[in-house]
């Protein structure tokens, strides 16, 4: 097992170890020391200057790790900040719940309105299911007597015809009957009529 297979925080304690028993290490240095790569020691170099336990130094072309100047000043003032954030957070916290509270009071007389309207549109809904099947049920029988008036239209059309092909034929007999008529009396002369002419 290399170095470079030391655990996490077994590397870590040892790099923390190093630079506080010599106060000043160069990056290069402490990585062939502990046997791990440059940019790894670099990563962790940064992580603990952002929690205050080493400074960073870039001197020219040489990077130096090196123990913070006041320890324990930074350590209770840490401690201090700490303190003061869990502080905020804890009212931050409260705040938030106390919201939570009120959204969730909110959210449930949203849903009892919502079920409210609910039941008011499900029974109109139920209305208007109702209307729209007698409405169907009108539309289906004013089919059935468009259809019937048209069949009656027709038929009455038909019998129109009919009727009046009768009095055509009727009228056309008529007319053969008056011309007879005039025929047969134009030559029958009645008794009182020749009676005139011959005198």
């Amino acid at each position: 097992m290399g170095r470079e297979d030391i655990p996490l925080s077994t590397g870590v304690d040892s790099l923390i170890k190093l630079v506080r028993e010599r106060g000043r290490v160069e990056l290069r240095e402490a990585a062939v020391e502990l046997g791990i790569s440059q940019g790894v020691i670099e990563e962790w170099a940064k992580v603990l200057e952002r929690e205050g336990v080493v400074k960073i130094d870039y001197l020219f072309t040489k990077v130096y790790l090196t123990t913070p100047t006041s320890e324990k000043g930074d350590a209770q003032k840490k401690a201090k900040e700490i303190v003061d954030m869990q502080v905020t957070l804890a009212r931050e916290a409260e705040s938030q719940l106390k919201r939570l509270e009120r959204v969730s009071r909110e959210l449930e007389d949203m849903r009892n309105e919502f079920v409210a309207v609910s039941k008011v549109f499900e029974d109109k809904m139920a209305g208007v299911r109702q209307r729209v099947r007698e409405l169907d049920s009108m539309e289906k029988q004013y089919q059935e007597l468009s259809f019937r008036s048209t069949c009656a239209n027709d038929k009455f059309i038909g019998e129109v015809d009919r009727l009046k092909k009768n009095v055509d034929e009727i009228e056309k007999k008529l007319e053969r009957v008056r011309k007879v008529k005039e025929e047969l009396e134009g030559s029958v002369k009645p008794p009182e009529i020749a009676k005139s002419e011959k005198k």
